[in-house]
Protein backbone atom coordinates (compact mmCIF):
# COMPACT_ATOMS: atom_id res chain seq x y z
CA UNK A 1 0.00 0.00 0.00
CA UNK A 2 2.85 2.05 0.95
CA UNK A 3 6.23 0.07 -0.77
CA UNK A 4 5.56 2.55 -4.04
CA UNK A 5 6.67 5.43 -1.36
CA UNK A 6 9.64 3.99 -0.18
CA UNK A 7 13.43 4.23 -1.35
CA UNK A 8 15.58 1.50 -1.20
CA UNK A 9 17.25 2.67 2.11
CA UNK A 10 13.52 2.91 3.84
CA UNK A 11 13.00 -0.08 2.46
CA UNK A 12 15.75 -2.17 3.74
CA UNK A 13 15.82 -0.53 7.42
CA UNK A 14 11.93 -1.70 7.52
CA UNK A 15 13.45 -5.13 6.32
CA UNK A 16 15.78 -5.35 8.70
CA UNK A 17 13.02 -4.38 11.53
CA UNK A 18 10.98 -7.25 10.42
CA UNK A 19 14.04 -9.61 10.67
CA UNK A 20 14.96 -8.85 14.43
CA UNK A 21 10.92 -8.49 15.68
CA UNK A 22 10.44 -11.53 14.00
CA UNK A 23 13.22 -13.19 16.33
CA UNK A 24 11.98 -11.16 19.21
CA UNK A 25 8.63 -12.30 18.87
CA UNK A 26 9.49 -15.96 18.11
CA UNK A 27 10.88 -16.13 21.96
CA UNK A 28 8.45 -13.52 23.61
CA UNK A 29 5.17 -14.87 22.29
CA UNK A 30 3.35 -12.17 24.40
CA UNK A 31 5.32 -9.49 23.64
CA UNK A 32 2.64 -6.84 21.94
CA UNK A 33 4.81 -3.88 21.32
CA UNK A 34 7.29 -5.84 19.32
CA UNK A 35 3.99 -7.48 17.43
CA UNK A 36 2.96 -3.66 16.80
CA UNK A 37 6.17 -2.78 15.28
CA UNK A 38 5.94 -5.77 13.17
CA UNK A 39 2.39 -5.34 12.08
CA UNK A 40 3.13 -1.74 11.07
CA UNK A 41 6.60 -2.91 9.41
CA UNK A 42 4.75 -5.28 7.06
CA UNK A 43 1.78 -2.79 6.31
CA UNK A 44 4.73 -0.29 5.60
CA UNK A 45 5.78 -2.87 2.91
CA UNK A 46 2.22 -3.32 1.95
CA UNK A 47 2.10 -6.92 3.08
CA UNK A 48 -1.35 -7.66 3.93
CA UNK A 49 -1.25 -11.48 4.72
CA UNK A 50 2.61 -11.11 7.19
CA UNK A 51 -0.03 -7.97 9.15
CA UNK A 52 -2.86 -10.16 8.66
CA UNK A 53 -0.99 -12.95 10.62
CA UNK A 54 0.60 -10.75 13.06
CA UNK A 55 -2.62 -9.47 13.82
CA UNK A 56 -3.80 -12.69 14.81
CA UNK A 57 -0.94 -13.18 17.22
CA UNK A 58 -1.85 -9.52 18.81
CA UNK A 59 -5.07 -10.25 19.51
CA UNK A 60 -3.84 -13.33 21.36
CA UNK A 61 -0.86 -11.30 23.09
CA UNK A 62 -3.62 -8.72 24.02
CA UNK A 63 -5.91 -11.37 25.55
CA UNK A 64 -3.20 -13.13 27.52
CA UNK A 65 -2.44 -9.88 28.84
CA UNK A 66 -5.85 -8.97 30.39
CA UNK A 67 -5.92 -5.71 27.44
CA UNK A 68 -9.55 -7.51 26.36
CA UNK A 69 -10.36 -3.92 24.73
CA UNK A 70 -7.29 -3.79 22.43
CA UNK A 71 -7.69 -7.61 22.16
CA UNK A 72 -11.03 -7.33 20.67
CA UNK A 73 -10.20 -4.34 18.32
CA UNK A 74 -7.41 -6.36 16.61
CA UNK A 75 -10.61 -9.89 16.17
CA UNK A 76 -12.81 -6.87 14.62
CA UNK A 77 -10.22 -5.90 12.08
CA UNK A 78 -9.01 -9.55 11.33
CA UNK A 79 -12.78 -10.67 10.72
CA UNK A 80 -13.68 -7.76 8.27
CA UNK A 81 -10.72 -9.11 6.26
CA UNK A 82 -11.38 -12.57 7.02
CA UNK A 83 -15.21 -12.49 8.89
CA UNK A 84 -15.21 -17.04 8.90
CA UNK A 85 -12.19 -17.69 11.07
CA UNK A 86 -13.54 -20.04 14.10
CA UNK A 87 -10.87 -19.41 16.26
CA UNK A 88 -11.30 -15.07 16.14
CA UNK A 89 -14.62 -15.58 16.41
CA UNK A 90 -14.46 -17.33 19.22
CA UNK A 91 -12.12 -15.04 20.87
CA UNK A 92 -14.22 -12.39 20.35
CA UNK A 93 -17.69 -13.96 21.24
CA UNK A 94 -15.63 -14.46 24.95
CA UNK A 95 -14.16 -11.04 25.07
CA UNK A 96 -17.97 -10.01 24.21
CA UNK A 97 -18.91 -12.29 27.54
CA UNK A 98 -16.08 -11.00 29.45
CA UNK A 99 -17.03 -7.49 29.12
CA UNK A 100 -20.82 -7.87 29.53
CA UNK A 101 -20.68 -10.30 32.12
CA UNK A 102 -18.62 -7.71 33.64
CA UNK A 103 -21.53 -4.87 34.01
CA UNK A 104 -19.49 -2.70 31.73
CA UNK A 105 -20.08 -1.95 27.89
CA UNK A 106 -17.19 -2.50 25.86
CA UNK A 107 -16.80 1.44 25.60
CA UNK A 108 -16.54 1.84 28.82
CA UNK A 109 -14.73 -0.41 29.49
CA UNK A 110 -11.96 0.87 27.33
CA UNK A 111 -12.32 3.65 28.75
CA UNK A 112 -12.22 2.17 32.62
CA UNK A 113 -8.73 0.27 32.06
CA UNK A 114 -7.08 3.37 31.03
CA UNK A 115 -6.84 1.48 26.93
CA UNK A 116 -7.30 4.37 24.30
CA UNK A 117 -7.65 2.79 21.12
CA UNK A 118 -5.86 5.63 19.09
CA UNK A 119 -1.95 5.35 18.29
CA UNK A 120 -0.27 7.16 20.34
CA UNK A 121 -2.15 6.99 23.60
CA UNK A 122 -0.96 5.66 26.67
CA UNK A 123 -0.78 1.60 26.85
CA UNK A 124 -0.55 -0.66 30.01
CA UNK A 125 0.70 -4.13 30.81
CA UNK A 126 -1.36 -5.96 32.77
CA UNK A 127 1.00 -5.69 35.73
CA UNK A 128 3.74 -3.94 36.00
CA UNK A 129 2.56 -0.88 34.57
CA UNK A 130 4.40 1.91 36.80
CA UNK A 131 7.51 0.80 35.22
CA UNK A 132 6.51 0.61 31.70
CA UNK A 133 3.96 3.48 30.54
CA UNK A 134 4.46 4.34 26.80
CA UNK A 135 3.69 7.51 25.48
CA UNK A 136 5.39 9.22 23.52
CA UNK A 137 3.67 11.97 23.07
CA UNK A 138 4.93 15.90 24.27
CA UNK A 139 1.46 16.83 24.48
CA UNK A 140 2.77 20.64 23.60
CA UNK A 141 5.49 20.49 27.03
CA UNK A 142 8.96 21.39 27.27
CA UNK A 143 11.96 19.37 27.02
CA UNK A 144 12.28 18.24 30.97
CA UNK A 145 15.79 19.40 32.57
CA UNK A 146 17.42 16.00 33.92
CA UNK A 147 19.65 16.48 36.57
CA UNK A 148 22.68 13.97 37.81
CA UNK A 149 20.41 13.97 41.33
CA UNK A 150 17.57 11.67 39.08
CA UNK A 151 20.60 10.32 37.46
CA UNK A 152 22.21 8.82 40.85
CA UNK A 153 18.54 7.86 42.33
CA UNK A 154 18.21 5.61 39.07
CA UNK A 155 21.87 3.75 39.77
CA UNK A 156 20.63 3.27 43.59
CA UNK A 157 17.48 1.54 42.31
CA UNK A 158 19.40 -0.32 40.47
CA UNK A 159 21.81 -1.26 43.10
CA UNK A 160 19.17 -2.06 45.48
CA UNK A 161 17.65 -4.59 42.39
CA UNK A 162 20.70 -6.48 42.64
CA UNK A 163 21.66 -6.54 46.07
CA UNK A 164 17.67 -8.10 46.93
CA UNK A 165 17.94 -10.42 44.06
CA UNK A 166 21.85 -11.45 45.21
CA UNK A 167 23.26 -11.59 42.09
CA UNK A 168 26.05 -9.42 44.10
CA UNK A 169 27.03 -9.13 47.64
CA UNK A 170 26.12 -6.25 48.77
CA UNK A 171 29.59 -4.37 49.70
CA UNK A 172 30.74 -4.80 46.16
CA UNK A 173 27.78 -3.30 44.63
CA UNK A 174 28.06 -0.23 47.25
CA UNK A 175 31.42 0.13 46.50
CA UNK A 176 30.74 -0.01 42.19
CA UNK A 177 27.98 1.99 43.21
CA UNK A 178 29.96 5.18 44.41
CA UNK A 179 32.49 4.45 41.66
CA UNK A 180 29.58 4.94 38.94
CA UNK A 181 27.78 7.93 40.51
CA UNK A 182 31.45 9.62 40.96
CA UNK A 183 32.62 8.92 37.55
CA UNK A 184 29.35 10.46 35.94
CA UNK A 185 29.65 13.63 37.57
CA UNK A 186 33.21 14.12 35.46
CA UNK A 187 30.86 13.67 31.93
CA UNK A 188 31.72 15.79 29.59
CA UNK A 189 30.91 15.89 25.98
CA UNK A 190 33.07 13.56 24.74
CA UNK A 191 32.80 10.60 27.10
CA UNK A 192 29.89 8.48 28.08
CA UNK A 193 28.36 7.45 31.21
CA UNK A 194 29.12 4.46 33.25
CA UNK A 195 26.95 0.97 33.77
CA UNK A 196 26.98 -0.36 37.03
CA UNK A 197 25.93 -3.16 35.61
CA UNK A 198 29.04 -3.25 32.82
CA UNK A 199 31.12 -2.26 36.37
CA UNK A 200 30.28 -5.16 38.25
CA UNK A 201 30.29 -8.06 35.68
CA UNK A 202 33.56 -6.64 34.40
CA UNK A 203 33.04 -8.95 31.31
CA UNK A 204 31.21 -12.07 32.92
CA UNK A 205 29.11 -12.72 30.18
CA UNK A 206 27.22 -15.08 32.18
CA UNK A 207 26.62 -12.98 34.92
CA UNK A 208 25.20 -10.36 32.97
CA UNK A 209 23.05 -12.71 31.29
CA UNK A 210 21.60 -13.60 34.72
CA UNK A 211 21.10 -9.94 35.50
CA UNK A 212 19.36 -9.26 32.45
CA UNK A 213 17.23 -12.17 33.28
CA UNK A 214 16.18 -10.80 36.13
CA UNK A 215 15.57 -6.80 34.94
CA UNK A 216 12.93 -8.63 32.42
CA UNK A 217 11.48 -10.12 34.63
CA UNK A 218 10.90 -7.40 37.50
CA UNK A 219 9.96 -4.86 34.71
CA UNK A 220 8.37 -6.81 31.97
CA UNK A 221 10.87 -5.23 29.24
CA UNK A 222 11.33 -6.88 26.06
CA UNK A 223 14.66 -7.50 25.19
CA UNK A 224 16.30 -6.33 22.01
CA UNK A 225 19.70 -7.93 20.77
CA UNK A 226 20.88 -4.36 19.78
CA UNK A 227 24.31 -6.28 18.19
CA UNK A 228 22.52 -7.46 15.53
CA UNK A 229 20.85 -3.98 14.62
CA UNK A 230 22.15 -1.67 12.04
CA UNK A 231 21.00 2.05 13.70
CA UNK A 232 20.57 4.91 11.43
CA UNK A 233 22.76 7.98 12.98
CA UNK A 234 19.92 10.26 12.56
CA UNK A 235 17.30 8.01 14.48
CA UNK A 236 20.29 7.39 17.43
CA UNK A 237 20.58 11.32 17.44
CA UNK A 238 16.76 11.84 17.95
CA UNK A 239 17.27 12.74 21.84
CA UNK A 240 19.44 15.24 23.38
CA UNK A 241 23.00 14.34 24.88
CA UNK A 242 21.77 14.64 28.91
CA UNK A 243 19.76 11.35 27.24
CA UNK A 244 21.98 9.47 25.49
CA UNK A 245 25.75 10.13 26.22
CA UNK A 246 24.49 10.88 29.69
CA UNK A 247 22.22 8.15 30.48
CA UNK A 248 22.88 5.52 28.08
CA UNK A 249 19.66 5.18 26.50
CA UNK A 250 19.85 4.87 22.57
CA UNK A 251 16.91 5.31 20.26
CA UNK A 252 17.50 2.35 17.46
CA UNK A 253 14.73 2.55 14.99
CA UNK A 254 11.79 4.37 14.01
CA UNK A 255 8.50 2.78 12.21
CA UNK A 256 6.09 5.13 11.07
CA UNK A 257 4.71 7.40 14.95
CA UNK A 258 6.81 4.71 16.89
CA UNK A 259 10.19 5.46 17.93
CA UNK A 260 11.71 2.37 19.60
CA UNK A 261 14.51 2.95 22.74
CA UNK A 262 17.13 0.50 24.14
CA UNK A 263 17.88 1.66 28.19
CA UNK A 264 20.23 -0.36 30.23
CA UNK A 265 18.78 0.82 33.50
CA UNK A 266 15.17 0.43 33.57
CA UNK A 267 14.47 1.83 36.94
CA UNK A 268 15.57 5.40 35.49
CA UNK A 269 12.36 6.50 35.52
CA UNK A 270 13.53 10.55 35.51
CA UNK A 271 14.83 10.19 31.85
CA UNK A 272 12.43 8.53 30.27
CA UNK A 273 9.73 10.74 31.51
CA UNK A 274 11.88 13.09 29.74
CA UNK A 275 12.57 11.43 26.69
CA UNK A 276 8.77 11.06 26.05
CA UNK A 277 8.14 15.05 26.79
CA UNK A 278 11.11 15.40 24.02
CA UNK A 279 9.43 13.41 21.25
CA UNK A 280 6.39 13.84 19.73
CA UNK A 281 6.50 9.98 18.94
CA UNK A 282 4.69 6.96 21.07
CA UNK A 283 7.91 5.66 22.70
CA UNK A 284 8.46 2.21 23.26
CA UNK A 285 11.17 0.48 25.48
CA UNK A 286 13.58 -2.10 25.54
CA UNK A 287 16.43 -3.78 27.46
CA UNK A 288 19.62 -4.03 25.78
CA UNK A 289 22.95 -5.31 27.48
CA UNK A 290 25.01 -2.34 28.58
CA UNK A 291 27.66 -3.02 26.56
CA UNK A 292 25.83 -3.03 23.42
CA UNK A 293 24.31 0.10 24.48
CA UNK A 294 27.46 1.79 24.95
CA UNK A 295 29.12 0.56 21.47
CA UNK A 296 25.90 1.74 19.69
CA UNK A 297 26.52 4.77 20.94
CA UNK A 298 30.41 5.17 20.48
CA UNK A 299 28.99 4.21 16.70
CA UNK A 300 26.41 7.14 16.85
CA UNK A 301 28.37 9.83 17.98
CA UNK A 302 31.73 8.37 17.31
CA UNK A 303 32.77 8.49 21.24
CA UNK A 304 34.91 6.52 23.57
CA UNK A 305 33.09 4.81 26.42
CA UNK A 306 34.82 5.25 29.84
CA UNK A 307 37.38 3.16 31.00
Amino acid sequence: MLEHTLSDQERNQILQTIEMFEVITQTQQDDYQSLEILKVAYQKLGKSDDSLRVSQRLAVAYNSAGSYSLALQECEAILAVEPNQPEILAMAGDIESRLLQSGQTVVRAKADHGLIETRGATRKHAEGASLIEIDGRGSGKGRKTISLETAESANEQLAKFLIVQQMFPEDQVNTALAAVNEADKAISGQTLATSLVDRLSRGNEEKNEQVLSALIDRTKFAYVPLEYYDIDRQVGRMLPDSLTINRLFVPFDLISRTIMVAVANPFDNGAREAVEQSLDYTVMWYLAKPATIIKALQDVYRLEARA
